[in-house]
């Protein structure tokens, strides 16, 4: 069976030692400022938040950064002015209704008094929208794993062959957006299909909400999702830029853990924030393809 992405599974390993408690001291660093946004080519109140960052080990959500200056320039000599939504603190969105277009720089520009010096620091970042990607067509095909019904989602597209190429996916599934938050996100890049036509390449499984399966319950994996015969399920791909995809790889690996579990320790994720912020500014378009379960 041909499959894009490969399914890994752990065996765990029984270990016996002797053991003894070790105390760890944790410091906490100080807050740094935490930018990030996508820009996108529906039209829309584009949005960037910015927050504060958090304690490694605390529960809370980041705390939102109030009274900033932002503005976002394009190599079009065309300015967008945000201002912080009266619902979400922290919550920038622009003024007017924009689009973001393929091969466009946008510059990112941030200006606040995080420090409370009394003096405003200035953050920038810059993104170039890459062009889309050459989606043709999914397709929905009715599998049986270990004799429980799932569903494989395939796609059929054309990779380009100049370069290498990154790309993101997400999917609705009967209007409602599954792929909410970044670790639902699932990305690849074409290293060792560059230049390949993907016939019929297995992108995700789904499960059957109708499986009469005795483990689901117990099972808490972040990623499976379910749908059954009829559900309408809209992917929405997009290629995006080299240091987008390592932001969210990174991003996926601090949330998941290290494989193997006694992998490297967790590390500062890449940022293209300038002036001291960490965080991400990019842009993407995104193609849409609809299919219907079997």
């Amino acid at each position: 069976m041909k499959r894009l992405i490969y399914i890994y599974l752990a065996i765990p390993a029984v270990l016996a030692s002797c053991t003894a408690p070790i105390d760890i001291e944790t410091r906490n660093s100080e807050p740094v400022i935490v930018i990030y946004g996508c820009l996108t080519d529906y039209p829309s109140n584009q949005r960037i938040s910015i927050s504060a960052s958090s304690p490694y080990f605390d529960i809370e959500p980041n705390t939102p950064v109030s009274d900033a200056v932002v503005t976002i320039y394009s190599s079009e000599d065309k300015t967008f002015t945000l201002r912080e939504s009266p619902y979400e603190n922290g919550v920038y969105l622009t003024t007017e209704i924009m689009s973001a277009e393929p091969g466009i720089s946008y510059t990112l520009s941030v200006e606040t008094d995080f420090n409370g010096d009394g003096v405003a620091e200035i953050y920038t970042a810059e993104t170039v929208m890459p062009q889309y990607a050459e989606l043709d067509s999914v397709r929905v095909n009715d599998i049986n794993i270990m004799g429980f019904r799932h569903f494989a989602l395939n796609i059929f597209m054309q990779d380009e062959p100049q370069s290498a190429d990154y790309y993101l996916a997400r999917f609705i599934v009967n209007d409602t957006l599954e792929t909410r938050h970044i670790t639902d996100y699932i990305i690849f890049s074409d290293e060792g299909i560059n230049g390949q036509y993907l016939n019929d390449i297995t992108l995700w499984y789904f499960d059957d909400k109708d499986n009469d399966n005795p483990y689901a319950e117990s099972m808490n994996i972040d990623t499976t999702f379910y749908v059954r015969s009829g559900d309408r399920i809209a992917l929405l791909f997009s290629r995006i830029e080299r240091g987008y995809y390592d932001f969210v790889n990174q991003c996926q690996r601090e949330k998941n853990g290290e494989n193997p579990f006694f992998g490297g320790p967790a590390s500062n994720i890449d940022t293209n924030i300038r002036g001291g912020g960490v965080g991400y500014f990019s842009a993407y378009g995104t193609i849409r393809r609809d299919v219907v379960v079997p």
